[in-house]
């Protein structure tokens, strides 16, 4: 008889069962447990199975049972099925995260993906794979990866979703203060986060408003681009509120903006944005022709420094603006709109060749509004910084070099240290929120090793983790 359904702990660590065949798929489970630990959760899998087969279905049960999330890659094999059974166990496995309700992410191999004859399962097993297949994609919304590298992008996005709150739910408007004091227009929804690392793009966004001889210093515009889930608005929130304070000097005011807000319109940024910079009441704004409410912000930020904060820019582009946003996959739009800057900060000058007539899903979904964004990077005295999945167009020329006045930082992995930083950070966080859980009895945590340890490649760094926390009375 299979094991009873539990129910998983509610901590703020979240387990991830990630299931799938092993013995075709080694590297994209290496890659999808790197994944899990970048977004702050806890990769749950399976490496060796144990020999009795009644053992191995209730081990597997059991870790789906305590999972917070069920992760499953298919590719062209079915996988074992146990003695006396019809179904596999990864199907096993899939059926009980149906049962529990949890949040299923399913990754299709695509068949452009690289294959060898040995990574395709024949005969009836080929025939279930295929069914069990047809069957997601009627269950779920699946993704489909070419690489393993793909892969782990896809992975990254959709569990960088599941880890903040409903964004689209979160509709708060601050009162509009008078400068200096900040104005935050949509609070951050994730201050509970800890920027990992990025002490290198700290420092180049503190070159960028300090140092006249920085390669951004002319930059008016400066954008954060990076896939969902790399940290980007994080990494931009850490230095709107903690660094910038105390490097731009003067500074007449600070704004913060959120376009992942319901309510956060071009229209609505201008009217707040120039009610803020004015200090004047928002509905005397709102009388205003748009026109001449555009003019007059642009004017006021171009003779006195403010700081801007454009959050989620991509929310206004044409990729982007429609009601299912949050659901679109940034290695599909890379491929369609060709998200790269010649000339941008660790990008080589011959990326200027993949512009030429392929950035129109990258442009505004409002020409008024682009033509706003290329007048922003005229302002002599203020500053805007944005965070963004794809470099608007209209901040580039015709051939797809920067605008004078823009720049751009691309978001890459995290470095060595900041990776090893973080996989200590997820284990040391679920040691302690066990303990808190049996506080008040006393206790002892031991850690202790599975059958194999778990080695998680990050960054080119390997680091052992030990993947099974116990705690005794």
């Amino acid at each position: 008889m299979a094991p009873s359904t539990q129910q998983s702990g509610s901590t703020d660590v979240k387990k991830v069962m990630i299931s799938s065949t092993a013995i075709d798929l080694p590297e994209h489970r290496d890659l999808v447990k790197d994944a899990c630990l970048r977004q702050g959760m806890f990769p749950v899998m399976m490496e060796h199975l144990p020999a009795a087969d009644a053992d191995a279905i209730e081990e597997s049960l059991r870790m789906v049972n305590e999972a917070d999330i069920y992760l499953g890659i298919f590719a062209y094999r079915y996988g074992y099925v146990p003695k006396g059974y019809d179904i596999s166990v990864t199907e096993m496995e899939y059926n009980r995260a149906v049962e529990r309700g949890i949040p299923r992410l399913i990754f299709l191999m695509h068949k452009k993906h690289p294959l060898t004859a040995e990574d395709f399962e024949t005969g009836e097993g080929a025939v279930k794979i295929e069914t069990l297949k047809t069957r997601l994609k009627k269950e779920r919304v699946v993704n489909f990866f070419k690489s393993p590298a793909e892969l782990q992008a896809e992975v990254i996005d959709s569990l960088s979703k599941l880890r903040q709150p409903n964004l689209t739910a979160f509709h708060y408007v601050s009162d509009i203060p008078a400068p200096p004091e900040p104005y935050i227009a949509h609070p951050y929804t994730l201050l509970q986060t800890n920027l990992v690392g990025r002490q290198a793009e700290l420092n180049l966004l503190t070159d960028w408003v300090t140092k006249p001889s920085s390669n951004l210093s002319q930059a008016r515009i400066l954008s954060i681009v990076a896939i969902g889930g790399m940290g980007k608005s994080a990494l931009t929130w850490k230095w709107f509120n903690d660094i910038a304070p105390h490097e731009m000097q003067p500074l007449a005011g600070r704004l913060w903006w959120s376009f992942y807000e319901s309510d956060a319109t071009f229209e609505n940024f201008v009217i707040r944005a120039l009610a803020y910079v004015s200090n004047r009441p928002r509905e005397e704004i709102q009388k205003i022709p748009p026109l001449e409410r555009e003019e007059q912000l642009l004017s006021t930020l171009d003779r006195e420094p403010f700081l801007l904060v454009l959050d989620g820019l991509e929310r206004i582009l044409i990729a982007y603006a429609r009601m299912d946003a949050a659901r679109l996959s940034d290695d599909g739009l890379d491929q369609r709109t060709a998200n790269f800057v010649a000339g941008a900060f660790g990008l080589p000058d011959s990326a200027a060749q993949s512009f030429i007539g392929q950035h129109r899903m990258r442009k505004t979904a409002d020409l008024r509004t682009g033509a706003f964004l290329r007048k922003l990077a005229t302002t002599r005295s203020t500053r805007i910084l944005v965070s963004t999945r794809l470099y608007p167009a209209d901040l580039q020329t015709d051939t797809g070099n920067e605008r004078f006045g823009c720049g751009a930082i691309f978001l890459h992995g995290l470095s060595d240290d900041d990776a090893s930083a973080h996989a200590r950070r997820c284990c040391l966080s679920l040691v302690r929120l066990t303990a808190i859980r049996c506080s008040s009895r006393p206790w002892q945590v031991r850690s202790h090793m599975t059958a194999a340890h778990q080695e998680t490649s990050m960054a080119g760094v390997r680091i052992t983790l030990t993947s099974t926390l116990s705690v005794y009375q």
